[in-house]
């Protein structure tokens, strides 16, 4: 399959996966602002995050930080876009890791664009009092397409 096909199909299914699901959430947990599942480990957490990964730098709503986001997010992705231009077809892992992290990065811009710099966060785990930080379906595509490039990178040192 064509490299840039892969991408669309792959980008393009986790950012709409993420975006009906939050729409679910915004429906359905946000008025309720949480749902337990597992008690003692798993809750579904209506989160609007302002920050990046993992709530860094959240709570300001400056028009600076909203620009500098959105400069980041065009970087990110016009490096990505970079490494799967170079990237050979024979390079299923690196290309299926920076599909996920395309899909997240353009997920996550989304909500930021139409939730006022802000990104709708839900899954929420924890072990009693000690919580992760509240996340969504495009942070798991980041985090699973990093895991593929590190994969990839090991593999062919």
């Amino acid at each position: 399959m064509n490299k840039w096909l892969h991408i669309g199909l792959v980008a393009g299914g986790l950012v709409l996966a993420d975006q009906i699901i939050k729409l679910g959430v915004n429906e359905w947990v946000a008025p309720l602002g949480r749902v337990r599942v597992i008690p003692g480990f798993f809750n579904l957490t209506y989160v609007q995050n302002t920050g990046v990964a993992f709530g860094m730098f959240a709570g300001s709503y400056s028009t600076a930080r909203l620009l500098l986001l959105a400069a980041l997010a065009i970087t990110a992705l016009a490096v990505i876009l970079f490494f799967i231009h170079k990237a050979g077809e024979n390079e299923p892992l690196f290309i299926w890791g920076l599909s996920f992290i395309c899909g997240g990065a353009v997920a996550n811009q989304i909500d930021r664009i139409y939730k006022s710099g802000a990104v709708v966060d839900f899954l929420d785990f924890y072990l009693g009092s000690v919580h992760w930080p509240v996340f969504n379906l495009a942070d798991i595509g980041i985090t699973v397409g990093t895991g593929m490039i590190i994969l990839h990178l090991w593999r062919t040192r």
